[in-house]
């Protein structure tokens, strides 16, 4: 379900709907630096952070606003631009063409794909439910490719998933390429069910948040700080 064999996934997201039909998203982070696992996720009201821990500079690589909420939309990234998509909204609601402005991480020689999710979340339910990347192009990293993939409406007990990578620590491969899985689970148990499936080794922080609400009200949240006594 979670990319089963991967052992560094690197960053993951997931949206969709549990077995009951409640929709919901999954972010989560893993690390192989120090500096990578000194963070934590920051439920706030309406977005959820990725903060450093460790007292160091900031890194807009490693720390930025991983989801956004707004009236009937939300957006979840590994990166700065869940920010800059959200404020661009207004002027341009199609995602998908939204993100071909994107490209990935300027971290080479990895070239790390910037991963998004996005939805329109109202009291009909989750509709246009869009996943995609910023990757370098196989062959030709210099160019940037755009997969994404976009259903109008998700079917119970299954999500729209994508991570970074898909590979081991010592073999960093990049992914980006989204897919859709299948959810056999209440969203209240996608947190442990995703963190059970992580290197404990490189765990860092997995959350999941209902929308079926409009804040980011009852996220089950689970973090390496927790498990350190931290």
């Amino acid at each position: 379900m979670w990319r089963d064999g991967v052992e560094y996934p690197g960053r993951g997201l997931a949206v969709g709907r549990d077995v009951d039909g409640v929709p919901f998203f999954s972010y989560w982070l893993t690390g192989r630096s120090a500096a990578s696992q000194a963070r934590e996720l920051v439920v706030r009201d309406r977005e959820i952070v990725v903060r450093d821990t460790s007292g160091g500079p900031a890194d807009d690589l490693r720390h930025y606003t991983a989801a956004i909420r707004g009236d009937d939309w939300v957006i979840v990234g590994n990166g700065t631009q869940v920010a800059e998509l959200a404020a661009l909204r207004g002027e341009e609601p199609d995602l998908q063409r939204a993100m071909r402005g994107l490209t990935y991480e300027p971290d080479p020689p990895i070239r790390t794909p910037r991963i998004t999710a996005g939805a329109t979340v109202t009291s009909a339910g989750l509709t246009d439910v869009v996943i995609g990347a910023a990757r370098p192009y196989d062959g030709a990293p210099e160019f940037t490719e755009h997969p994404s993939l976009y259903v109008a409406r998700v079917a119970p007990g299954s999500a729209l998933t994508t991570t970074t990578y898909g590979g081991s620590a010592e073999n960093v491969i990049i992914n980006g390429r989204p897919e859709m899985t299948a959810i056999p689970l209440r969203w209240g148990e996608v947190t442990d069910s995703l963190w059970q499936s992580l290197q404990p080794s490189l765990r860092v922080a997995a959350v999941t948040v209902p929308l079926d609400r409009s804040d980011f009200t009852g996220a089950v949240l689970r973090s390496r700080l927790d498990e350190s006594g931290a």
